[in-house]
């Protein structure tokens, strides 16, 4: 098994642009670059039990072999669906997370309480 560190040595960049397909609504769909394995990675951003992405932010890897592309949120939105579980196989064009961008990712509390 390889170190989180090797890992990152052999990825691929690919640009967030060219991952996401609008919906033509408020709604876009991260799609796989190439084939692979889809690995899931952590979430960073919760509020409310929902998961948000920032633009930039990888959100899964497609591994090939030893290298690995990353599959990267083109917008900040909001985690609506992962579309393919983690270790499956996918196809290049394969729809693989659904982001929601209506809805403005809530601000901390201004009340200051939990």
């Amino acid at each position: 098994m390889m170190s989180q560190g090797s890992r990152r040595s052999a990825l691929h960049e690919i640009s967030p642009d060219s991952m996401g397909e609008s919906g033509g609504l408020a709604f876009r769909l991260l799609i796989s670059p190439a084939a692979g394995r889809m690995r899931h990675l952590q979430p960073v951003h919760f509020v409310d039990g929902v998961e948000w992405v920032e633009a930039g932010q990888t959100v899964a890897v497609i591994e090939q072999g030893s290298a690995e592309i990353e599959v990267r949120s083109p917008v900040d939105a909001r985690v609506s669906g992962i579309l393919v579980r983690d270790g499956e196989p996918v196809a290049p064009g394969q729809p693989l997370v659904w982001l929601d961008e209506a809805p403005q990712r809530p601000g901390p509390n201004p009340g200051g309480s939990p």
